[in-house]
């Protein structure tokens, strides 16, 4: 359904039965909500006045938006309401699978205002998978990772959550980093001002022992690469748009959903971690691996292909090993 009219100069969003009218600072309020009245009694439409709400602060699809702050945030019924369930779970230590559910699925509509929100539900997730699906109501005991996320909703909503809606066009810094081998990683970044690679801007770190005999499935090595891309230069890029190609599908997939299965994800949620720690978005795109030759080279220290590819990487002023492996973790011990 499509309402228009001459007269109504703003956007008009429609979800299920409700609809958001968005009007420029200098707009007649009354006039707009004359026509838009007269819009809805010519198609069969009718106003709930009990829903109606008008000004810069209104309630819309469970959400507050605020265009004065130009913020989005939980109105207080329902961070209460999720506050509440959080911390019975916690309190209660089981939960049955229904109760579950609908824990996780009211916290998922809520990291539309919470980002990290999908990121700190993955634990649960994992959890759902041990109970029996035609034993909805029989109880399960929370594993400590589950708790972990729990806690981490809890810590959150004890303040109010809120979301800048606001348009910031961000200077954009972009990387690539791989993991070709089960050995070690590679990667270097490019400032938005920068056509040439700098010797400071590149890494290359062999694995520590334990990792190489862990023989980690290859998603959970490119996720590895990604971190320190983020830990040697997310302070320097504060404030920034990073955009972080890589060769492989599952880490795109994973920094763009903010979630994934298995041991990839304990990398993964450092990372976002560090992301939200130096204000940074996050966007990840995938290329070919002869797209990537560079990083490709440099996680294999293939010291041939990296001089034809960049050679001002090969000068006495750039050590590339330079770097250890370094962890979130261990980043914040430091601190």
């Amino acid at each position: 359904m499509e309402l228009s009219h001459p007269d109504l100069a703003a956007g008009v969003i429609h979800y299920p039965d409700d609809f958001l009218v968005i009007l420029q600072p200098v707009g007649n309020l009354e006039k707009y909500s004359e026509i838009f009245a007269q819009l809805c009694s010519q198609v069969g439409l009718t106003i709930k006045t009990a829903k109606n709400e008008e000004g810069q602060l209104a309630n819309f699809a469970g959400f507050e938006l605020d265009t004065h702050s130009m913020i989005i945030q939980l109105p207080l019924k329902k961070l209460t309401k999720a506050g509440q369930l959080v911390q019975n779970a916690i309190e209660q230590k089981s939960l049955s699978l229904l109760n579950m559910q609908h824990i996780m699925g009211y916290l998922n509509f809520l990291s539309t205002v919470i980002p990290l929100g999908r990121t700190f539900l993955r634990r649960l997730y994992n959890l759902e998978l041990h109970f029996p699906p035609e034993a909805r109501s029989s109880k399960g005991r929370l594993s400590r990772e589950a708790e972990k996320d729990l806690s981490w909703w809890y810590q959150v909503l004890r303040n109010t959550p809120e979301r800048s809606i606001g348009l910031r066009k961000r200077e954009v810094v972009q990387a690539w980093s791989g993991a070709a081998s089960t050995e070690s990683l590679g990667g270097f970044f490019l400032e938005s001002t920068q056509t040439t690679l700098q010797p400071d801007a590149a890494f290359f770190i062999a694995f520590p022992k334990y990792i190489i005999e862990a023989k980690e499935h290859i998603n959970t090595l490119e996720m590895r690469a990604v971190e320190p891309v983020l830990l040697y230069w997310g302070g320097s890029c504060r404030g920034k748009l990073l955009v972080i190609h890589v060769d492989n599908q599952a880490v795109v997939y994973g920094l763009a959903k903010r979630t994934m299965r298995g041991a990839p994800m304990r990398v993964l949620r450092r990372c976002i971690l560090l992301a939200a720690e130096y204000d940074l978005d996050l966007e990840a795109r995938w290329v070919s691996t002869t797209e990537n030759a560079l990083a490709d080279a440099l996680s294999r220290a293939d010291y041939y292909r990296i001089t034809n590819i960049a050679p001002q990487l090969m000068s006495p002023t750039c050590n590339l090993q330079r770097h250890g492996l370094l962890t979130y973790k261990s980043h914040a011990y430091q601190q």
